[in-house]
Parts: C-alpha cells; sequence; structure tokens
C-alpha cells in the first residue's frame, strides 16, 4: 500500500469486485481497520475477519455479490474518494 491508504482500500475493493474476487486482503493497521468497520457498517463490504499469515496481520474483507440469471457475478460497488479542498 502507498502513501494514501483510503485510496489503495477502495482500488483494491474496486479491483476485486470487478474481477469477480469475493474477497480482499489489506494490512492491518488502526486506520484500515477503522475504515473495514466503516464499509462494513454502511453495507459496501459483508463481513470482516482478521488473518495471521507469516507473521504479518491482515483484515480479509468479503465483497457482496448478487446473482443474474446465468449464474455470473454483478459489479455493484460504485466506491469513489471525494476530496474538499
Amino acid at each position: 500500500m502507498g502513501k494514501d491508504t483510503i485510496a489503495d482500500i477502495i482500488t483494491s475493493i474496486r479491483n476485486a469486485d470487478m474481477n469477480g474476487r469475493g474477497t480482499v486482503l489489506i494490512p492491518c493497521t488502526n486506520i484500515t481497520e477503522n475504515i473495514a468497520k466503516m464499509l462494513l457498517r454502511e453495507g459496501f463490504i459483508e463481513n470482516v475477519r482478521k488473518h495471521r499469515e507469516g507473521g504479518n496481520l491482515f483484515l480479509v474483507l468479503t465483497l457482496p455479490y448478487r446473482r443474474n440469471r446465468k449464474g455470473s457475478s454483478k459489479t455493484r460497488l460504485n466506491l469513489k474518494r471525494i476530496t474538499r479542498r
């Protein structure tokens, strides 16, 4: 993740949604944990859990999906970062 943590999380979620993946793995920090809780509360993700791998702590975000008639996943998340200056 780069310097813009919020944009990195949003981009990771958006990319996973476009590629039909059901989960996103992001590094666990206080900031990312609070952002994930906010996204969970607002319904952008279905679940958040912590995962330890090789001594590092990650958050696993589960994305919501709905199925169309053909059974394929449809992109439904419309996440954007809006800044005010």
